[in-house]
């Protein structure tokens, strides 16, 4: 809780440092901005071109399989963005991390926050491409996608308390970031972004995926923008619990590594 108060007071710095983190990720950019709408469409057009003319999959309720997919993608891009640039937030960071009146815990916040105004930014795609295919009556409009914000409240926590404990660790271990991208690519597998759970007919390996905490998150998710209905209450309580328990975790990890953080940098 103390790295959640400490947030809280500094809210202002933390407005102040995402907008600046925004602002220099498009510095000299001829679009700008419009790149956050622009690359989550170019990427719902390959998949749409790539899952509807070279490879058709046929599972029980994803389909259209391509919007089926970018449902599933667009909280994983937020989480895995947000996780890898954790790893250099801090060293990148190290001259303000000197400075008394800036908290640690402010840059691996402000790295997830930036991370998830791009997905906010990304929204409107999918609103899009969904109302496309209802109109196209492909595909049942998700109403239930106004409750998307619930939603991404676990994701938020899962991130932020992940992100809270690589930054800590990457300054004491510079390649923990080639370490957390390859545990990211190893977690895609293993959560169904790609793949439905009605679609494992081994019995072990669909146990395995639903012991993976990232798979209630990810279901909750896509049921919501996508599904077109509200998942169960056990399934909220596990993506609630995962963002929670990890939070924890993260800041924990985080408050004891704190007073070597400077040193370290």
């Amino acid at each position: 809780m103390e790295a959640l108060r400490v947030l809280w007071r500094h809210r202002a710095l933390v407005v102040v440092l995402v907008r600046r983190e925004l602002a220099a990720r498009y510095r000299a950019s001829l679009l700008g901005y419009f790149w956050s709408l622009l690359n989550p469409l170019m990427l719902l057009a390959v998949y749409a071109v790539v899952f509807t003319t070279v490879f058709k999959p046929r599972m029980a309720g994803a389909q259209p399989y391509a919007l089926f997919l970018f449902a599933g993608l667009l909280p994983w891009l937020f989480f895995s963005g947000a996780l890898l640039d954790a790893a250099v937030t801090l060293v990148d960071n190290g001259s303000l991390l000197a400075k008394v009146v800036c908290p640690a815990e402010i840059f691996p916040a402000v790295t997830v926050l930036s991370h998830l105004v791009h997905h906010i930014l990304a929204l409107p795609v999918l609103l899009v491409a969904l109302a496309g295919c209802a109109a196209a009556g492909w595909h049942p409009f998700p109403w239930t996608i106004v409750l998307l914000p619930l939603a991404l409240i676990p994701w938020l926590l899962t991130a932020g308390g992940l992100a809270l404990a690589i930054s800590a660790l990457a300054v004491h271990f510079r390649d923990i970031r080639d370490l957390v991208a390859n545990l990211l690519n190893l977690l895609f597998f293993g959560t169904p972004i790609i793949y439905t759970l009605h679609g494992i007919h081994s019995h072990v390996l669909w146990e395995l995926l639903r012991l993976n905490p990232m798979t209630g998150l990810i279901r909750v998710y896509r049921s919501l923008a996508f599904g077109g209905y509200i998942a169960g209450p056990l399934e909220w309580v596990i993506a609630m619990g995962t963002g929670v328990i990890v939070w924890l975790a993260g800041a924990w990890l985080f408050g004891r590594l704190r007073d070597t953080l400077v040193e370290a940098v």
